[in-house]
């Protein structure tokens, strides 16, 4: 029994992650369950439901057709829908019950891509896993599926031989969802941040972007991995172009500077004559043209309104020089005993860039993470926990001098033990209980 969670919540699915990840996408996601989970999606990690429209389906999957596997009924629904609504694509995800009855998704989405012409990939979700796995899976399909084969002779930015010297280097912005960023501004801030320092945004995976942008992934110099479901991905990517990959988030005026050196040094050394274009799969009509290595209309590439300041040589734009009141109350808890034990409990990149900001901005000498998601990047130290289980989150809080985590761990602390305990809600952990309280931890704004 450990491993019941008696007063914790989970993180959100694989299911669901593949759907927060699509959901811009104009494509069809279908959650082969019998009609819980998107009720539990919309209501509690979608913020995005009221304002984007987006085609999420739900099989309704009955007691019968489990029984009997009848895969062709959920086969001829899809293609119902698809003929009448044209989506980009065809996202397939199951839940436990399908996951107990060995439903084939690959096959299945291999059957309607077959009779419809529209790509069709199947997920291997079964609702048991965290978000980040689904959201991995999902994004890694849009490189088969829509990304250039080729790229376009003089898309490539980066022309210099040193690093000082590297001036719009072109990158992709990789796990960017509202599961981890919510809709308070980070992922704007995110973008911002980056043309600010004398990079172009080709494209974000997978908020306030489209295919169209998606699609010239291949010709970005660099992979910024902001999240553990931009990991799958940026491997993906890696093996189809030779696109080096760098892990982390600007939090704080070091750690941001660090970021866009590592991002500098991994631009020049990229080797274009190492591609490996093997993109099997055939995007749908519309999106014809990328594949065949048409280069879309200049600009297209770019959000609206994208700056092409470039980075000074001597110090970053981290819009962090003022350090907004998030960072003040750290620093302040930090001010009188930098040696005080820090545990950061939550998702791995976030955490780990968290971690940097505090030891190389605020002094902070002892600083461990607690990962409770399956993926850890390898970001983690040997002094880390690596667990999803109430228990050992109970043992850290027991130790624990100062926490920042989701509030719902609050739950946990130790009676009898002044623990400084500092609020940063998850939106794939809380959903919408703490939505409002979701900082600005990226871009200029102060909480």
């Amino acid at each position: 029994m450990k491993q019941v969670q008696r007063v914790l919540a989970r993180y959100s699915s694989d299911l669901f992650g593949m759907c927060s990840s699509l959901y811009e996408l104009g494509g069809l996601c279908v959650m082969h369950d019998a009609s819980g989970c998107n009720s539990t999606y919309d209501t509690h990690d979608e913020p995005r439901w009221f304002d984007i429209d987006s085609m999420i389906y739900i099989s309704a999957l009955t007691e019968s057709d489990a029984v009997m596997g009848n895969d062709d009924k959920l086969i001829d629904e899809i293609i119902e829908v698809a003929e009448a609504e044209h989506p980009n694509f065809i996202a397939i995800g199951g839940s436990p019950v399908p996951m107990m009855m060995g439903t084939d998704f690959e096959g299945i989405a291999r059957v309607i891509e077959k009779r419809t012409g529209i790509p069709a990939f199947g997920i291997r979700s079964s609702g048991m896993h965290s978000y980040e796995a689904g959201a991995g899976q999902a994004l890694a399909h849009l490189v088969d599926a829509f990304c250039l084969k080729t790229v376009p002779p003089g898309q490539s930015a980066c022309r210099a031989e040193e690093r000082k010297n590297v001036r719009d280097v072109r990158v992709n912005i990789l796990g960017v969802t509202p599961l981890d960023f919510s809709v308070t501004g980070n992922a704007e801030g995110l973008v911002q941040f980056f043309e600010q320092n004398g990079c172009i945004v080709v494209s974000t995976w997978a908020m306030n972007n489209t295919l169209e942008q998606i699609s010239q992934a291949g010709t970005a110099d660099v992979n910024v991995v902001v999240s553990a479901s931009g990991l799958l991905p940026a491997e993906k990517l890696r093996g189809a172009y030779g696109t080096q990959f760098v892990t982390g988030l600007p939090l704080g005026r070091k750690p941001s500077e660090n970021l866009l050196d590592r991002i500098y040094e991994a631009a020049v050394v990229k080797k274009r004559t190492e591609w490996n274009t093997d993109v099997d799969a055939q995007p749908s009509e519309q999106y014809r043209a990328a594949a065949e290595g048409i280069p879309l209309p200049a600009g297209a590439a770019l959000p609206p309104g994208a700056l092409r300041t470039t980075r000074s040589e001597n110090t970053a734009r981290t819009d962090m020089q003022d350090s907004p009141s998030l960072y003040r109350t750290i620093a302040q808890v930090l001010a009188s005993d930098p040696g005080q034990l820090v545990y950061i409990i939550g998702e791995p990149v976030f955490a780990s860039s968290m971690r940097a900001c505090l030891e190389q901005d605020y002094g902070a000498r002892s600083v461990r993470i607690v990962c409770p998601l399956e993926e850890t990047c390898g970001l983690l130290r040997e002094c880390d926990l690596h667990t999803d289980e109430e228990d050992d989150f109970a043992s850290a809080a027991g130790i624990a001098d100062i926490i920042i985590a989701d509030p719902i761990f609050r739950r946990i602390l130790p009676r009898g033990k002044s623990v400084q305990f500092v609020d940063f809600p998850h939106e794939a952990y809380s959903g919408r209980l703490y939505r409002s309280g979701i900082p600005m931890f990226i871009g200029s704004r102060t909480l």
